[in-house]
């Protein structure tokens, strides 16, 4: 054996059980994970993660307060440069550590087994906190919906949050398929109702004209402040990462997942920056500022009755829930595949690394996060929580704190990675160049976002809840590393 081939097998991440198993015995008639998704599957899941319509009223509005100018979609072009500089070292990863366990396999195959459960910890954590944060969301948004469309004006929160956590029981113990149907439906719709407003606005020649200032560079970076429009920015585009998580039901991973990846980010990418400069259009270049300011998320509802009508409103309201829902499913999914790969490795119970013999997906996984949703409901209600300001923004904050930091480190694995490897390895754009340029530029993301942190959590507690969560859930990682042997199965590290 090769030197390079025995720091390949001690560095390697543990085996995915059902995910491309060549193990003998028992681990042959375990059942394996339906291989059906094609790029377009897994790139609805993802883009659905990212929650466009939810991103255009509450976060897009927040890169034009914040920056002081009104040059929004040059910032949104700017995150989806980095983000596709980042996806060079990301994708070519997943080429050689085929892994659905993306960041956690990644971080583990560059920088050791210790900082990858410590990876694998804070990436569950956060993501797991995201779904029971959308989940209660979800209840609040659907009673004020049913209040507004019919006569019972006071339903209980609760009881949508509790709808909302058996339907995603429901489609995440059924087969991928289903899911994916259900996701592209509502993120179409989603689309289609951003698109249908911007091309209304611009047909009628917004307030001004075609903000064509707004594509201006200079104006991006000579006025306000462009590192928090940029943050912004990159906030938004947060779940198009998690393309690598789905690789074990890929029909072809090696040429699904780089094609979902980039098509991801460029579709978020395109989709943002035509909002952006749809919502300076309508607004004009000189009252943006001040109509973001008075009320970020309602500067998307106030375009809509002004170009089209009240009606157009409440139909971005209705498909507003339904966006909720879907980033809610497709973080459910990420979650399971995520329980799935650790617990095939020892370094979560066994139960959850099983995959179902008929539906061919991580059913109890998915029970397991289903239960977890439906106790943090329980008692979110039992203690009269604000749905929304002491549950979903403080729990929700953690995601996008710890995707950054975990993209910073997978990019710095790459290099660390290729350069042990020694042959075999890509060009040198894309083991060296693009992930060094994307770390750095996710570390300058990162820290402008932490010093951003109350306004990104919402309150003073949810910052020290967000700070202790970043702080935890790695230690955690680490003392399960120390306590908890892996279950070597199998190298899933190319050499």
């Amino acid at each position: 054996m090769s030197e390079h081939e025995a720091t390949a097998l001690d560095a390697s991440g543990p085996a995915v059980v059902g995910l491309q198993s060549n193990g003998t015995g028992d681990q042959q008639s375990r059942p394996k994970l339906r291989q059906t998704l094609g790029s377009p599957s897994i790139v609805f899941m993802v883009v659905a993660a990212a929650a466009p319509l939810t991103a255009a009223t509450g976060v897009l509005p927040l890169s034009v307060l914040f920056s002081g100018n009104f040059a929004a979609p040059v910032y949104f072009a700017v995150a989806t440069a980095l983000l596709c500089v980042f996806a060079v070292g990301y994708t070519a990863l997943s080429r050689y550590v085929t892994n659905a366990g993306a960041f956690y396999a990644y971080i583990r195959a560059g920088l050791g087994r210790i900082p990858g459960n410590a990876a694998a910890m804070l990436a569950l954590g956060a993501y797991t906190l995201t779904v029971v944060a959308l989940a209660v969301y979800a209840g609040p948004f659907a009673s004020s919906l049913v209040a507004t469309f019919t006569p019972w004006a006071d339903s209980p929160w609760w009881l949508w949050s509790l709808l909302s956590c058996a339907l995603l029981a429901l489609l995440g113990y059924r087969n991928i398929d289903l899911s994916s149907r259900v996701l592209a439906v509502l993120l179409i719709m989603e689309v289609l109702i951003l698109v249908a407003l911007g091309a209304v606005i611009f047909a009628t020649g917004g307030k001004e004209g075609l903000a064509v200032a707004a594509l201006n560079p200079v104006e991006a970076f000579g006025h306000g402040s462009p590192a928090s429009g940029i943050m912004w920015a990159v906030l938004c585009f947060v779940g198009f990462e998690a393309t690598a998580v789905f690789r074990g039901e890929a029909r072809d991973a090696e040429r699904t997942i780089p094609r979902a990846t980039y098509a991801a980010a460029l579709m978020i990418g395109a989709l943002y920056m035509f909002v952006s400069l749809a919502i300076v259009t309508g607004t004009g270049t000189d009252e943006v500022w001040e109509l973001v300011a008075a009320d970020p998320a309602a500067v998307l509802f106030a375009l809509a009755d002004a170009y089209v009508g009240p009606w157009f409103s409440a139909v971005i309201n209705v498909l507003l829930l339904g966006s909720i829902f879907a980033c809610a499913l497709s973080f459910h999914n990420v979650v399971t595949r995520y329980l799935l790969t650790m617990g095939s490795s020892g370094l979560l119970p066994s139960y959850v690394g099983r995959v179902h013999g008929i539906h061919r997906v991580p059913s109890n996984a998915s029970l397991v996060l289903s239960a977890l949703t439906l106790l943090a409901i329980v008692v979110a209600a039992a203690l009269n929580l604000d749905p929304v300001l002491q549950v979903f923004g403080p729990l929700v904050g953690i995601l996008g704190f710890a995707v950054l930091t975990m993209m910073a480190f997978a990019s710095i694995s790459a290099v660390i990675y290729f350069a042990r490897s020694g042959r075999n390895r890509p060009g040198v754009f894309v083991w060296l160049i693009a992930p060094v340029v994307a770390a750095l530029g996710l570390l300058w993301v990162l820290v402008m976002s932490l010093a951003n942190i109350e306004i990104i959590t919402g309150s003073q507690i949810g910052t020290v809840l967000v700070v202790v969560l970043l702080i935890a859930l790695p230690l955690t990682g680490v003392v399960i590393s120390l306590v908890r042997a892996d279950r070597p199965e199998r190298s899933d590290e190319r050499s």
